[in-house]
C-alpha cells in the first residue's frame, strides 16, 4: 500500500495514513497467532485499498474541471476495471491461498477504522457553540 502524498487534501492524508497504521497494527496482532491470520489482514487492507483507489479516480475523474466526454469515459472504465480486479483479488485471497476470512475482512476494515477515527477526532476538536443565538429563544 502506498499513501499519496500529492494529496491536496489533509483530511484525506490522515484517513489514508490511519488505515495503514490500522492494518499494520492488526496485522502484528494477528501475526501473534498465526502469520496466515497476518497475512489475511495484510491481504483485506489491500482490497480496502483497491477500492479506495477505484472509488478516489472515478470521483476525481467525474469532478474534474474541465471533464471531457472521453476523459469521464476513461475514468468510468478504470473505476469499473478495478472492481474486477478487486473480485479476481478477493477470490484468489478466499479460494486460492484460502487465508481466514475473519482476517480478511479485519484487514478489509483498516479504511473504516481509520474514517471512524478520523470522525471521532473531529468531534473531539469541535468546540460547543457559545451564545451565538442561533436556535434559541
Amino acid at each position: 500500500m502506498r499513501i499519496d502524498h500529492t494529496e491536496p487534501d489533509p483530511l484525506l492524508r490522515r484517513v489514508e495514513r490511519n488505515a495503514v497504521v490500522a492494518c499494520g497494527a492488526m496485522a502484528a496482532l494477528a501475526g501473534a497467532n498465526r502469520v496466515s491470520a497476518a497475512l489475511g489482514v495484510v491481504a483485506g487492507g489491500l482490497l480496502a485499498w483497491i477500492s479506495y483507489r477505484g472509488i478516489k479516480g472515478g470521483i476525481d475523474a467525474l469532478a474534474g474541471d474541465r471533464s471531457t466526454r472521453l476523459r469521464v469515459a476513461t475514468g468510468l472504465v478504470k473505476f469499473f476495471t478495478r472492481y474486477g480486479i478487486l473480485a479476481a483479488v478477493a477470490y484468489v485471497i478466499m479460494a486460492r491461498v484460502r487465508l481466514p476470512p475473519v482476517a480478511v475482512i479485519a484487514g478489509a476494515s483498516s479504511l473504516v477504522i481509520a474514517v471512524m477515527l478520523e470522525a471521532g477526532r473531529s468531534f473531539r476538536h469541535k468546540s460547543p457553540r457559545s451564545g451565538d443565538g442561533s436556535g434559541s429563544r
